[in-house]
């Protein structure tokens, strides 16, 4: 990744949901998702700089990046060179387009003197994940960190996001692959399932807002939708049998646990990142 004077770094955090309703409005700045999901200090660093043409970068290789690429539109017609580093895989249920169009918003806006303000470049992020169909609700909970609680739909405000407190607990996860956003999103038999699952377990979460409650919550709802693959079934099982908690990544062929005790090292390579509170934040 270069660097410049001219130059500005960004990050954002991976953020996994565990519970998500899907709410599509005419306005994308209120359409989204209302639900529950967990921040990683795994994310993007993004650094942007002045450029001739506007180029994206995603862990060194050039590439479309339609997210952020309609980030970057929204924001300014200057050309500039993204380089963005993601510690998470793409696809996988980890909110990686909207942790990089938001760290790039943040870049953008510094680096060009723009002046916006924070909750402005995350209403950006967002318009352009939603336009995208790369995901609903991943911004809204990359802004304030933790274990969000989202209320409601769209881009609120910081404060009106909830948030079960916890420590910085490690998150260990094993991915066996992608699902794709786009296609559960425009399947309106699917969505209806969710939405009915999402509104029972939120509020069941609700109820008891804790750590062990979003994971048990989360994977009700996982195994109520039917996206789950008999690898994750297994995997999340083979945790709770050793004593841990576990649930599946939305939307993604991903588990993710605490206190696996070693089960997932089973079924792949284990991966682990800490519960990040803060949310994104230039560099």
């Amino acid at each position: 990744m270069s660097f410049s004077k001219n130059s500005t770094r960004a990050f954002a955090p991976a953020h996994i949901s565990g519970i998500f309703i899907i709410d599509i409005k005419n306005d994308p700045i209120h359409s989204g998702s209302m639900g529950a999901g967990i921040c990683l200090e795994d994310g993007a660093v993004t650094t942007v700089r002045p450029a001739k043409e506007t180029t994206i970068k995603i862990n060194g290789d050039v590439c479309e990046a339609s997210t952020t690429l309609s980030t970057i539109k929204l924001l300014t017609k200057k050309p500039v060179m993204v380089e963005t580093t993601l510690s998470v895989p793409i696809g996988a249920g980890f909110g990686a387009s909207a942790a990089g169009a938001l760290s790039t918003a943040l870049a953008v806006n510094k680096t060009l003197s723009l002046n916006m303000t924070f909750n402005d470049l995350a209403k950006v992020a967002h318009i352009a994940e939603v336009k995208n169909r790369t995901g609903l609700g991943d911004v809204a909970g990359m802004t304030c960190g933790g274990i969000d609680i989202r209320k409601h739909a769209g881009i609120p405000p910081i404060w009106s996001i909830d948030r079960i407190p916890c420590s910085d607990e490690i998150i260990s996860w094993v991915c066996f692959g992608e699902i794709s956003t786009k296609s559960v999103l425009s399947d309106d038999i699917k969505k209806k399932s969710i939405n009915k699952a999402g509104r029972f377990r939120l509020k069941e979460l609700l109820k008891k807002p804790t750590i062990d409650n979003f994971f048990m919550q989360s994977c009700a709802f996982a195994k109520e939708i039917e996206l789950m693959s008999p690898q994750v079934r297994d995997a999340i099982e083979a945790v709770e049998a050793s004593g841990g908690i576990a649930s599946q990544a939305m939307l993604g062929n991903t588990v993710f646990a605490i206190n696996d005790n070693g089960a997932l090292s089973e079924f792949g390579e284990v991966k682990k990142s800490r519960i990040s509170h803060c949310g994104a934040h230039l560099l």
